[in-house]
């Protein structure tokens, strides 16, 4: 089996996504020196209490890893239309998640520090790794029509 370079990508994003999944994301730190933890399915708060308001950011990272592995399963079948659509929603739920994440710690952050951790980062890179296999697979694609069509009968 030939892997082809999306299917590559394809993985990369969704390794980094599984992994964002179970790390922290943000550290709050109130004046008081009270540090609470952000990740992305609850929020611990200094006197060791968890609250989960936040899941809201763990369900959309993880239904990002769904689509991500809908994507690469796609990708096995060389259906480069439906693989298109799947990265660009992949790209759509990642942009929400940053927004979503915005949202949240403006409401949480109220007099505190925000110290980012580096789990942050993997969702914007699977981003660009999504953005990458768009650009890939419509190459491929262009590849595959460019060859069948070089092909005439001369009579």
């Amino acid at each position: 089996m030939k892997f082809r370079s999306y299917q590559i990508l394809y993985v990369v994003s969704l390794a980094l996504l599984i992994a964002a999944l179970f790390m922290p994301v943000a550290q709050f730190i109130e004046p008081n020196g009270a540090t609470s933890v952000l990740d992305n399915f609850s929020i611990n708060k200094p006197d060791s209490t968890a609250s989960y308001v936040v899941c809201a950011l763990g369900i959309v990272l993880s239904f990002t890893a769904l689509v991500e592995l809908f994507a690469l399963f796609i990708a096995s079948f060389q259906n480069f239309e439906l693989q298109k659509r799947v990265s660009i929603l992949a790209v759509l739920l990642l942009t929400g998640y940053y927004l979503l994440l915005l949202v949240i710690s403006l409401l949480l952050m109220e007099g505190t520090s925000v110290y980012l951790q580096t789990a942050l980062l993997f969702p914007f890179i699977a981003l660009v790794l999504n953005v990458l296999a768009f650009m890939s697979a419509r190459r491929t694609e262009a590849a595959i029509l460019a060859k069948a069509s070089g092909f005439r009968l001369r009579g």
